[in-house]
C-alpha cells in the first residue's frame, strides 16, 4: 500500500494528523488528508478552513448526518450545508457520513448543485445507491461487507457502477487497519463477478480521479 487518505473528523484529529507524516509507521507511504466536522462533534468552521490549508487537504469530511448526534437537527444541517459550500468554493470533494438518516441526508443533499464526493462506509439499500449516484457521488464499501449477515450492504456493493465504486477500512464498531482493504476488494470481486485485479485497479483509479491524483 503506497497511498492512504486519512480523514480527521474533529479539531483534535486535525492536530494529530499534522504529526502523522513524521511517524516511523508511515515511512514509504504517501499520506493525504481530509478535514471536516463529523455530525457527532463540534468545532469552528474558520479553524477548519485553516487546517485545509495547513494539511493541504484533498477533501472535506467526514461531514453529514448521524442518528447518534448529540446536537439538534438544525445545527447538524447548518454545519453540513456550510461544509458542502466550503468544499465547492475550494473545488474539493466531500466525504459524507450517514448513519440511520439516509432519507434526511438525501433531502439535504438535493439542495446543493455540483456535488462531488463519496458516501463512505455505505450502509444504505441497493436502491439508494442509484439516488446517491444521480446526485454525483461515489459510494465506498468498507469491512461491513465481509460479514455474511450484511446482505443489504452486499446487495448495494454489487449495484454500485464501476466508475463510482471506492473501498475503505472504516466500519462501525470495528477495529480496522489498512490491510483490510485487500479483504474488501476480494469480497467485492466475488460479489461483482470480477477479478481482484480489476476491482483493485478500478477503485484505485476512481480514488485518484476523485481526490485529485496529487
Amino acid at each position: 500500500m503506497t497511498r492512504i487518505l486519512v480523514p480527521g473528523v474533529e479539531p483534535g484529529q486535525w492536530r494529530r494528523a499534522s504529526r502523522l507524516r513524521a511517524e516511523p509507521e508511515t515511512a514509504g507511504v504517501e499520506l493525504r488528508f481530509a478535514v471536516g466536522l463529523h455530525p457527532c462533534f463540534e468545532g469552528d468552521l474558520a479553524e477548519l478552513e485553516g487546517w485545509i490549508d495547513r494539511l493541504d487537504a484533498v477533501a472535506i469530511g467526514e461531514i453529514g448526518w448521524d442518528r447518534a448526534t448529540p446536537f439538534d437537527e438544525a445545527t447538524v444541517d447548518a454545519t453540513a450545508d456550510a461544509q458542502i459550500e466550503l468544499a465547492r468554493s475550494r473545488a474539493l470533494p466531500v466525504i459524507i457520513h450517514v448513519v440511520g438518516a439516509h432519507g434526511h441526508a438525501v433531502e439535504r443533499l438535493r439542495r446543493h448543485t455540483g456535488l462531488r464526493g463519496v458516501v463512505h462506509a455505505y450502509s444504505g439499500s441497493a436502491e439508494l445507491v442509484d439516488v446517491y449516484v444521480r446526485l454525483g457521488l461515489h459510494v465506498s464499501i468498507g469491512p461491513s461487507v465481509l460479514d455474511a449477515r450484511a446482505r443489504k450492504v452486499a446487495s448495494a456493493a454489487a449495484r454500485v457502477p464501476a466508475e463510482r465504486l471506492l473501498v475503505e477500512t472504516d466500519a462501525p464498531d470495528q477495529t480496522a487497519e489498512p490491510a483490510d482493504v485487500a479483504r474488501v476488494v476480494a469480497r467485492l470481486a466475488a460479489l461483482r463477478d470480477a477479478t481482484v485485479e480489476a476491482i483493485a485497479e478500478q477503485t484505485f483509479a476512481n480514488a485518484e480521479a476523485l481526490f485529485g491524483g496529487a
